[in-house]
C-alpha cells in the first residue's frame, strides 16, 4: 500500500498538487464559487490540527465533527486524523437526544461544529456532559457566544494553530510519522432502525483498502470535477468520495443543501456524483413531468428517442450485435433529443454512483439513454462502504455488481450475504457481545442483507432479513423491492409496506404534494389544500392507478391491495427515519396502528 495513513495520503498528494484547485464551494446561494488549492487546504489543515494539539488532543482521542457536507469538513476531518485522533462524525439531522448519546459513549472531549445550530444542540446537553471540554465552530455569523471559553470558532482555532507551528513548523507532519495503518480513524455511530446507535470501530487500513479499490472498477482521472452533496458523516461519500477523490486528485464541488443541486451539477460542470437511488427517482420524475407538459408532437418524439436509447443500451450491455439501422436511428434520437435533455442536467456528467438503498433497473437504463453512466454498488458501514460495484464497462442494471478483489463474498445457507476482508471493521465500540453475533469464529462478517449471485458472479440483493414480511399464505416478501416499485410514480413521496401475517399486502403512502396539487389543478380536479388527502377522492382514484402500474410489475404475492393516504411526511424529527432516512418500521406500525388495521379488513381503499 502506497500510504501509511489517511493524513499521509492527503499531505503526499497536496506536496505534489500544491498550487492546483482541490475544492470548491459557495458562501451564499447566488455568488460565484469560490475556490480553494491544495496548498491552502494544507495550510489550513495543519492550523487546525496545531491547535487542536494545543487544545490537548492526543493519538486515539475521539473528536466530534458535527456539520453538513461543506468545505470546512475535509480541513477538519485530516486535522484530527494527522494527530492520530479519531473522527466521530455526526449527521447534522441527528436530534439533541443521540447526539449527547454519542458524545457520552465514545467520550468525546472536542466537537467541531457547523454552525450555531448544530451548538445550541451540545449547549442544550452542557450539564449533563461534563468531559466535554470544547465545542469548535466552524462559522461564526456575529451569532456564536463569546464569553463562554468552552465555545471556540473556527477563526480562532486557524490563529492558535498559526502561533503553534511559528514555535514548531514540522509539528504536524512529525505527528503523522507516528499513525500506523492499523491505528483507529473513526468511530462512524450507524443510526439504526432499531435500538440505540452502535459505534463502527474503522482504521486507516479499513478507509485506505476500501478507497483506493474504487480505482479496481470506476477509475478517475485527476482534474476530474466530483460534486459532494450526500452526508460526509456516512461512510459512502467519506470513503468512495473525499478519501478516493484525494488519492486521484479530483476537484470537489461541496453543495451544502439538496434545493442548490441541479444549479451546481450545471455550474461545477462535473464529471462524477454519488448519490442515493431517491435523488435519481425524483430527477426522473421530473424529466417526465416536464416533457408531459409538452406537445403532443413532442412527447411522442421523446417517447420514441427514449425507447431507442433504452433498447440500444440492453443490446450494447448485454453484448448483443447491434445492426446498422438501430446504430443510425440512435445516433440521430441521442443528438436531436436525449443529448438536450442531459445538457439541462449535467452535460459533461460520466457517472452516478449509486448506493445507499434499493435502486431500479428500469431507472438505471432510462438515465443510461440519456448519456449517463449509472453504476450501483453496495456495502455497509462495517464493511468501510464498497463490497461490490458495477464497472462502467461491464454495467448490470438490476445488480449491485462485482466483489471487489480484497474480498470474499459468499451467500450463506439462509440466503445472508457475509463476507470477510481488510476493510471489514474491528468490531462495535464497547459492545463486544452484538460484535460476536455478527463477526463469527472464521471472521465472516454476517451482514444482515439477503442475496444472491448469478452466473456472471454479479451480486443481487434480495431483502433486509429483518424486515421480511411473511404473508398467512407462507410467502416471503421483501417490503423494499415493493417500495422501490411504488417510488417509480412522480405522485409518491414515501411509502411503506405492511403484511406480516396477513393474506395479502397494504402500503401507508404519503403523496408528493406539490406534484398531486399541480395534476389536479391541470385536470380541473377538486383539490382543497385543508382536505385530509385521504378523504380526497380524486387523490385517492390517482394513487389507485399508480398503486395498479406498480402492482403491474410485481409477483401475485407482492401485489399491493389495500392502502391509506397519509398526510403528513415521515421524518426524522417525528421518530419514523433515522438520520440516513432509513424507516424505522416498528415505530411506524405502533404509529400508525389505527390506520393499519382497517387496511386488512377489505380488498382495496375505497
Amino acid at each position: 500500500m502506497k500510504y501509511k495513513n489517511i493524513a499521509d495520503l492527503f499531505f503526499k498528494k497536496a506536496a505534489r498538487l500544491e498550487k492546483k484547485v482541490l475544492m470548491r464551494y459557495k458562501t451564499h446561494p447566488n455568488r460565484p464559487l469560490e475556490e480553494m488549492t491544495w496548498r491552502e487546504v494544507r495550510t489550513k489543515t495543519e492550523e487546525i490540527a496545531a491547535a487542536l494539539s494545543e487544545l490537548d488532543v492526543k493519538k486515539a482521542d475521539k473528536v466530534g465533527l458535527l456539520s453538513l457536507t461543506c468545505h470546512h469538513w475535509m480541513p477538519c476531518d485530516i486535522a484530527i486524523l494527522a494527530l492520530g485522533a479519531c473522527t466521530v462524525p455526526m449527521y447534522h439531522n441527528s436530534t439533541g437526544e443521540t447526539i449527547e448519546y454519542i458524545v457520552r459513549h465514545a467520550e468525546i472531549e472536542v466537537v467541531i461544529v457547523q454552525n450555531k445550530i448544530q451548538l445550541q444542540k451540545l449547549r442544550a446537553a452542557w450539564k449533563d456532559l461534563p468531559n466535554l471540554r470544547y465545542v469548535i465552530v466552524m462559522e461564526d455569523r456575529g451569532d456564536i457566544p463569546k464569553n463562554d471559553p468552552k465555545i471556540l470558532t473556527l477563526d480562532m482555532i486557524q490563529e492558535i494553530g498559526r502561533e503553534v507551528l511559528k514555535k514548531n513548523a514540522e509539528l504536524v507532519t512529525n505527528q503523522i510519522r507516528f499513525i500506523e495503518r492499523d491505528d483507529l480513524a473513526s468511530i462512524i455511530y450507524t443510526s439504526g432502525t432499531t435500538g440505540t446507535p452502535k459505534g463502527v470501530v474503522l482504521t486507516h487500513r479499513n478507509f485506505l483498502v476500501a478507497a483506493l479499490s474504487f480505482y479496481q472498477y470506476v477509475p478517475l482521472e485527476e482534474g476530474m470535477n466530483m460534486l459532494s452533496f450526500l452526508p460526509l458523516a456516512h461512510i459512502f461519500e467519506r470513503v468512495a468520495g473525499q478519501v478516493y477523490g484525494l488519492d486521484q486528485g479530483v476537484v470537489f464541488t461541496y453543495c451544502e443543501k439538496v434545493e442548490m443541486l441541479p444549479k451546481l451539477m450545471l455550474e461545477s460542470d462535473c464529471h462524477i456524483v454519488n448519490v442515493v437511488p431517491r435523488l435519481l427517482e425524483k430527477m426522473h420524475a421530473k424529466i417526465i413531468l416536464g416533457v408531459s407538459q409538452k406537445s403532443t408532437i413532442a412527447r411522442k418524439a421523446f417517447d420514441a428517442a427514449l425507447a431507442l436509447g433504452i433498447e440500444y443500451q440492453k443490446k450494447k450491455l448485454a453484448k448483443e450485435p447491434i445492426d446498422w439501422e438501430l446504430e443510425l436511428k440512435h445516433s440521430i434520437a441521442y443528438k436531436t433529443i436525449l443529448s438536450k435533455v442531459k445538457a439541462k442536467i449535467a452535460p459533461n456528467l460520466k457517472i452516478f454512483v449509486v448506493g445507499g438503498a434499493p435502486f431500479s433497473k428500469e431507472l438505471s437504463y432510462f438515465f443510461l439513454a440519456l448519456g449517463f453512466a449509472v453504476v450501483e454498488g453496495y456495502g455497509l458501514t462495517e464493511t468501510s462502504a464498497p463490497i461490490t460495484v458495477n464497472p462502467p464497462w461491464a454495467n448490470k442494471p438490476g445488480t449491485v455488481g462485482i466483489p471487489f478483489s480484497h474480498f470474499e463474498v459468499k451467500i450463506a445457507e439462509d440466503g445472508e450475504i457475509i463476507c470477510r476482508g481488510e476493510s471489514v471493521f474491528q468490531g462495535y465500540f464497547k459492545d463486544p457481545e452484538t460484535t460476536s453475533e455478527c463477526i463469527d469464529k472464521d471472521g465472516w462478517f454476517h451482514t444482515g442483507d439477503l442475496g444472491s449471485f448469478d452466473e456472471d458472479g454479479y451480486l443481487s440483493i434480495t431483502g433486509r432479513k429483518k424486515d421480511i414480511i411473511v404473508t398467512a399464505g407462507g410467502k416471503n416478501v421483501a417490503p423494499q423491492k415493493v417500495e422501490v416499485a411504488l417510488l417509480q410514480s412522480m405522485f409518491i413521496s414515501q411509502a411503506i409496506i405492511l403484511g406480516e401475517q396477513e393474506k395479502y399486502l397494504a402500503a401507508l403512502i404519503v403523496p408528493d404534494r406539490s406534484e398531486l396539487k399541480l395534476y389536479l389543478k391541470d385536470n380541473g380536479l377538486h383539490y382543497d389544500p385543508k382536505q385530509r388527502l385521504c378523504d380526497n377522492e380524486e387523490a385517492n382514484k390517482l394513487i389507485e392507478d399508480e398503486v395498479a402500474k406498480a402492482n403491474a410489475d410485481l409477483d401475485r404475492h407482492e401485489q399491493i391491495k389495500a392502502f391509506h393516504l397519509l398526510d403528513k411526511e415521515l421524518t426524522i424529527d417525528g421518530g419514523e427515519l433515522t438520520p440516513t432516512l432509513k424507516v424505522r418500521r416498528n415505530i411506524v406500525r405502533e404509529k400508525y396502528k389505527d390506520i393499519i388495521k382497517p387496511l386488512f379488513n377489505r380488498s382495496k381503499k375505497k
